[in-house]
This record gives structure tokens, C-alpha cells and sequence, in this order.
């Protein structure tokens, strides 16, 4: 099999001729002759240790022609770096968020909608209800002009998979993470309290525009699309909104992947314990991440959850084995995922990047231990 037909085989539960392992590395990692803030370099190393990369793409959607855009920085007081402001005039009023532009500020003059705007947040987009119809402007589905402006890099990245004969992923969105890019955290899990319809109508607004692009990716090429969760689970939320708010919207992102013939799995770190039963339930193909030791949830409660239900693509802890000073734990640990999970609908994983400050020997480890036991 190649490593494409592998990965796509073991994510849908089907039988392969070995147990494929797909890791990857945050673009901090140094290694000798790899730039891994490159991802043609990352899937490179991935490929030269044996493992099966997985390449992706991504599509952003522009705010329409009748949303007026302004970016600019203020000295604020009591602050100890400037704060950076974008405001966004749309039909139906005016919203504006803020971010302390640090010194690592990855950006620029722009506020992208990810990690960094959630930890350097001053001032939240959405700060009532009164704001939701203005941020349906804002939030638009991408529609041909944004897959257009994405040609290039998609182009780009199918090549090479075609000639390294590797999957390919689109990201499909992120759910209630990107409730909290634009709020931040605290503002985003009161909001869901104080005000449950509004925020049900914002998570509304973010799956519509995750349809759209899981259609897009799959149509652009995308063998399946990546549905972040990491940030809707319990350490964050009532079980209760998960089940009321989220599944009903994964249930139809699932659909829209499905009918446009490709994959699609869920992403998920932490808090997800209480949930197994139901995320096990909406229909993904694969269930990725996890993080065994570092929660509740075990391989074998993992494993018990999914089993005959989505395959699972996880394993080692990053954090705690890979970012240890123990190689033979680590070695120990792949044996017991192939024990547990065994080798049909189950990827070899990890719970999160591999950085820097780990021991390179760990992951070496990692990867020669898989070659025994797959």
C-alpha cells in the first residue's frame, strides 16, 4: 500500500498491510538539515523516518465587499505593550476587538482569528448579543473567490502528495474555538451562560461556514477534513452544551463531508471524558489527539469508546513521554497502544506537537519501537 492509501484505509476502519504511525512537529523543532517551519521539510522528516505524513491545506474566507475594514495601534494605560485594534463595519453595526500587540506578536498589523488573539485578547469582538447579526457579516462561508485566492498553495500541496503518494487534509473548521479567538476564553464560556440563545445562534453561524468549506476542501482535493474540537469539550463547557448546542452541528458538518466523498475526523485534547459516548455516536470516521496521561481518559476508555465506531488515531503522550527523559517509557508505551488498540482502524499518533525542548532520541525512540511492532 502507499502511505496514502494506508492512512485513508485506516481511517475508515478498513484493513492495511501495517499499522501506519503519522506524527508532527511544532515548526519550533530543530533538526539538523530540515526547516520545520516549512511543511514540505516536516512532512520530508516524517517521510525519511518511515512514518506517513499527512499534508493539508487550509481556506480562509474574506469578510465581504460590504464589510469595511481598520487596523491600528494604541498606547493604553496601565498596559505595558501598545493594543492593537480592527475594527469591522458591517450593515448591521460596528464591531471591534483588541489584542496587545507584544513583541512576539506574530501578525503584524492584522488580528487573524487563532491562539495568539485568544492569549494576547484586550477587548472582545462579541461583547453582547446585540453584536451577533454583525458578526453573521463578518463570518460569511467561502464561496469561489476564497478557494480561488487558495489555489496556489492547494495546487501546491496535492502535488507533492501525489508524488510522495500521500493523504491530503483540509481543515474543516474549528467550532467553538473560534468563539473563543475572538472572545477569548473567560468571555466566551459566560457568554454561553448569560446568554444560551445567542450563543447558540453564534455556533450556528461558525457551522454554516464549516459546511461550505469541508464542501470546498473536498472539491479542491482533500482525501478528509480536520474538525477541531480541541476547545469545546468539558474543561471548558456543560456537558449539556455539548450535547444541545455542538452535536447537532458536527452531525451535519459529518454529512456534508460525507456527501461530498470525503472523510472527516475530530480532533480533541482534554475534557472529553464525559462525552465519549456521544462523540462516538455523530459519525466521524476517526477520532484524533487525546492526551492519556495528562486526563481522565485512558487508551483502554478510548479505545472502549471508538472501537468498531471511528478509528483512532492516538498514542503517545507528547507532554509527558516525549517531552520525559525516558526513551525506553516511550518504547514501552508504542507496544502497549499496538496491544491495546491493535492494528485495524488505529493510527499511531501523538497528543500534540513534538517541540524542541523534548529529547530528539524520544522520538527516534518512538519510531523505531513502530517499526517492530506494526
Amino acid at each position: 500500500m502507499t502511505s496514502r492509501e494506508r492512512i485513508c484505509a485506516a481511517m475508515r476502519s478498513k484493513e492495511v498491510d501495517y499499522l501506519p504511525c503519522s506524527i508532527y512537529f511544532n515548526p519550533n523543532l530543530k533538526v539538523e538539515e530540515y526547516d520545520l517551519t516549512d511543511w514540505r521539510d516536516a512532512a520530508r522528516l516524517q517521510l525519511d523516518l518511515g512514518a506517513d505524513p499527512v499534508v493539508s491545506f487550509s481556506l480562509g474566507n474574506k469578510p465581504p465587499a460590504n464589510v469595511k475594514t481598520k487596523t491600528w495601534c494604541e498606547e493604553v494605560a496601565g498596559e505595558t505593550s501598545p493594543v492593537l485594534f480592527k475594527k469591522y463595519q458591517t450593515p448591521a453595526g460596528c464591531l471591534r476587538m483588541g489584542v496587545r500587540h507584544t513583541e512576539d506578536w506574530p501578525s503584524g498589523m492584522d488580528i487573524p482569528w487563532g491562539d495568539h488573539s485568544a492569549s494576547n485578547l484586550f477587548e472582545p469582538l462579541i461583547k453582547s448579543p446585540d453584536d451577533v447579526d454583525a458578526f453573521e457579516y463578518i463570518w460569511q462561508p467561502p464561496g469561489a473567490a476564497d478557494l480561488d485566492a487558495a489555489r496556489e498553495q492547494i495546487d501546491e500541496v496535492c502535488a507533492f502528495a501525489r508524488k510522495n503518494k500521500l493523504a491530503v487534509c483540509g481543515y474543516g473548521g474549528g467550532g467553538l474555538a473560534t468563539l473563543m479567538f475572538v472572545m477569548g476564553a473567560e468571555n466566551a464560556v459566560m457568554f454561553a451562560v448569560d446568554h444560551p440563545e445567542a450563543f447558540k445562534r453564534l455556533a450556528q453561524i461558525d457551522s454554516r461556514t464549516n459546511i461550505e468549506r469541508i464542501r470546498l476542501s473536498a472539491q479542491a482535493g482533500a482525501d478528509f477534513v480536520k474538525r477541531f474540537g480541541g476547545y469545546e469539550q468539558t474543561n471548558f463547557y456543560n456537558p449539556a452544551i455539548f450535547r444541545e448546542v455542538v452535536m447537532p452541528l458536527l452531525k451535519a458538518e459529518v454529512s456534508a463531508a460525507h456527501d461530498a466523498g470525503a472523510g472527516i475526523y475530530y480532533r480533541v485534547v482534554t475534557g472529553m471524558e464525559p462525552l465519549l459516548d456521544e462523540i462516538a455516536s455523530i459519525g466521524f470516521d476517526c477520532i484524533e489527539g487525546g492526551e492519556p496521561r495528562l486526563s481522565n481518559c485512558s487508551l483502554e476508555m478510548w479505545r472502549d469508546a471508538f472501537a468498531g465506531k471511528a478509528c483512532s488515531w492516538t498514542g503517545v503522550s507528547t507532554p509527558v513521554l516525549l517531552g520525559g527523559d525516558n526513551a525506553q517509557a516511550v518504547r514501552d508505551e508504542v507496544r502497549r497502544c499496538a496491544d491495546v488498540f491493535g492494528k485495524e482502524g488505529f493510527i499511531l499518533g501523538i497528543t500534540n506537537s513534538i517541540r524542541n525542548h523534548f529529547p530528539w532520541q524520544n522520538t527516534l525512540a518512538l519510531i523505531d519501537e513502530w517499526k517492530k511492532v506494526r
